[in-house]
This record gives structure tokens, C-alpha cells and sequence, in this order.
């Protein structure tokens, strides 16, 4: 491939942190040159480490690459990097803009309305599986936007999806997927460190109470692929900070009024997620919700060991 060749191919990049970072690796490990950039000075030189050439600023990469992903924490930064003064939307070459952050509905619209006017199109491609998923080549991928658009990304997404979804043309439908998906991963989540806590309490050693869970049908993704690698080593680090994903929870809420659906399942997990988060410090991170309910068994806490 000549250098004008990887030049037209590469593909932007902005957020590489704890979950962009690998897929922007692995974009690079499937032959795909990656331009990337992150306000996380640390975050962006670990994407240069692993093969990414590294910009200076988003706009760099709107003004040098056709196709730029994204992979962003919060709404609010979402919006900021599409619509916001040297955004995407400014950009002199970005024709699709792919955004893989969780920031439900409405906002995915909002974006894409306001890219569409400057003829950019968005591929609203959520993840769901989380870095574990990513790295057993599970990783499913939730995309919604034209066809078009979505024909000439799909080799990029599948350099790092283990299944691709179209979810159809409309703006948003893969922002749905993903909000039901994690809607339901953080029941699992609490569900099984209360289920834990109890069988701790009891007398039964974590380890135990693990397979207990996994051997009958309450066996989940959670308890099955995370905790067994993260909390019962003592890894309480690596998996996303509490405040992300009760941004999660909170948007499935969002998205099930705005259509009409009940929630009293999310309704209790969100108020347990705001109990916890409201206790403090900020910045927690999910494995560290066994603490919670430790702390109401009367418990010793499990000791971080990362």
C-alpha cells in the first residue's frame, strides 16, 4: 500500500481512553491506520504506543479523515465534539461521523440533524460487551444510520465487532439497543454482588458463591465473565466509573417514557446507583459496588489488589 493509499484509508479517532483506546488498537492490529486524538495527554500517548498516528486536536482529524469514529463518556462532550465550535460538523473532509458513546435517543438525532445540514452523516453505532467482549472478539456493535453510510463503515466496524446489527435508517434505534442492553447488565451487576453478600454472610467464601450463582439459570455476563477476572481477585479497577454507567440507566429511563414503557425494575437500580454515587468519592469504580452490600451485611470490604 503506498503512502497516498493509507493516507485516503485512515480513519479518525477521537476518544481513545479505556474503551476507544483497545478499539482504535485493534483497528490498527487489522490493518486499518488509525489518527487519533483524546484530550487525555496519557490516554492519547498510549494510543501512539500501539500503532495510532496521533493528531493535535479533533478538528485535525475532521480536516484530515473521510470517516472519523468516536468513543466519548458523556452526553454533554458528545454534543460538544459533533455540533460544538471546531466540532465535527465544521470538519473539511469528515463525510460520516461514527459514534460509538452511549448517549441515548434524542441526542443521537439532535446530532445527526445538525451534521446532516452540513452534509455529514452519522452511523449511531453503539457498543455492547465492554472490553472483555472486545478482547474475546464478542463485541457487538449497534449501528443505525443509511445504508450507504453503513456499507462503507462496516469493514471498519468489523475489525473490532464480533457482530454487527444494522438497526435500520433511523437515527438513534442503535442508541435503544444499547440502553436496553445495559439497562439489563447493571440488574445482573447488583443483583449478583447482593446475592454474594448474602452468601458471604452466611459463611460461603466468594469464590463458592460464583459458581453457586453460574451453575442455575441466574448465571449472567456479569457473574460469569467479570467478576470471577475482577472482584473476586481483587481487581476493583478497569471497568468504568459508577457515574458512567448510572448515566446508562438513567438514559434507558428516558428512552422508556418517551415511548411509553414502565420501568420499576431501572427505577430501583437507578436509586441504588444515585445511594451509592451520593456516598462518595466521585470516580468509583463499578467492581466497587460490593462494597455496597457488604457494607449492609456487616462485612469486612474486599481489598483492591490492582
Amino acid at each position: 500500500m503506498t503512502p497516498r493509499e493509507r493516507e485516503m484509508q485512515r480513519v479518525g479517532f477521537i476518544g481513545v481512553g479505556a474503551m476507544g483506546g483497545p478499539i482504535a488498537a485493534r483497528m490498527v492490529e487489522r490493518g486499518i491506520p488509525v489518527l487519533a486524538y483524546d484530550r487525555n495527554s496519557e490516554a492519547l500517548a498510549e494510543a501512539g504506543r500501539r500503532g495510532c498516528a496521533v493528531a493535535s486536536s479533533s478538528r485535525e482529524i475532521v480536516d484530515e479523515c473521510e470517516i472519523v469514529i468516536a468513543c466519548l463518556p458523556t452526553v454533554d462532550i458528545c454534543r460538544t465534539v459533533a455540533l460544538g465550535p471546531d466540532g465535527v460538523v465544521d470538519g473539511r473532509k469528515v463525510k460520516i461521523y461514527v459514534e460509538t458513546s452511549t448517549i441515548g435517543g434524542p441526542a443521537a438525532v439532535e446530532i445527526a440533524e445538525g451534521l446532516a445540514a452540513r452534509g455529514i452523516m452519522l452511523i449511531d453505532a453503539p457498543v455492547v460487551g465492554a472490553i472483555m467482549a472486545l478482547e474475546a472478539g464478542t463485541l457487538g456493535v449497534l449501528a443505525s444510520g443509511p445504508r450507504d453510510a453503513f456499507e462503507r463503515v462496516e469493514p471498519m466496524l468489523a475489525t473490532f465487532a464480533g457482530r454487527l446489527f444494522h438497526l435500520g435508517d433511523q437515527a438513534g434505534m442503535g442508541q435503544v439497543g444499547k440502553v436496553m442492553s445495559n439497562a439489563v447488565s447493571y440488574a445482573c451487576l447488583l443483583s449478583t454482588c447482593e446475592a454474594v453478600a448474602m452468601g458471604m454472610k452466611a459463611g460461603i467464601d466468594m469464590g463458592t458463591t460464583l459458581d453457586i450463582i453460574n451453575q442455575g439459570s441466574g448465571a449472567n455476563f456479569f457473574s460469569q465473565r467479570v467478576a470471577p477476572n475482577y472482584m473476586l481477585k481483587g481487581r476493583l479497577g478497569g471497568t468504568g466509573t459508577m457515574e458512567i454507567g448510572a448515566k446508562d440507566v438513567k438514559l434507558f429511563i428516558e428512552e422508556a417514557q418517551r415511548l411509553g414503557a414502565g420501568t420499576p425494575v431501572a427505577d430501583a437500580i437507578s436509586a441504588i446507583q444515585q445511594t451509592v454515587i451520593a456516598s462518595g468519592p466521585a470516580g468509583r469504580d463499578t467492581m466497587t459496588y460490593i462494597h455496597y452490600f457488604t457494607d449492609l451485611a456487616g462485612l469486612p470490604r474486599t481489598e483492591s489488589k490492582a
